[in-house]
């Protein structure tokens, strides 16, 4: 017989499973009312995986490590430099492009990086036109 925190682990781990799956599903959805359907239904799931962890490190059987500063700093520079790294492959590669490489846009392909204090990576100008997240606008089918 599995004890309660036994319990409560498999049911976080299910839940990150069945939101990955969501989460493809709404990635490859040629249809926009049926991506947003999965949108929903995913932010449910991540909703149900949050009270999951809530309750479980409230009960002291999670608790993840907090991250210092210098480890954030550590990433965020790793991270950096695998992005230049991305970039100068990917320029090298396509040696039309050269002449026309201008930084912040190469072959067609925005310039990612990151503001400070925010969880997504921005474009730039046309990303702070567009909403990272729009409701569904009919959720039922």
């Amino acid at each position: 017989m599995l004890e309660e925190k036994d319990r409560l682990t498999d049911s976080l781990i299910t839940q990150k499973y069945i939101a990955s799956g969501y989460n493809m599903a709404a990635i490859e959805s040629a249809n926009n009312q049926l991506m947003d359907t999965f949108l929903s239904i995913l932010r449910d799931e991540h909703q149900i995986q949050h009270e999951i962890f809530n309750e479980m490190r409230n009960r002291g059987w999670y608790q993840p490590k907090a991250a210092s500063m210098n480890d954030i700093s550590q990433n965020m520079s790793k991270w950096s430099q695998e992005l230049q790294r991305v970039q100068s492959t990917a320029l090298h590669q396509h040696p039309m492009h050269q002449a026309t490489y201008q930084p912040g846009y190469q072959a067609g392909m925005p310039q990612y990086g990151f503001q400070s204090g925010a969880a997504m990576p921005q474009m730039g100008a046309e990303a702070q036109q567009q909403a990272m997240y729009r409701p569904p606008q009919n959720p039922t089918l």
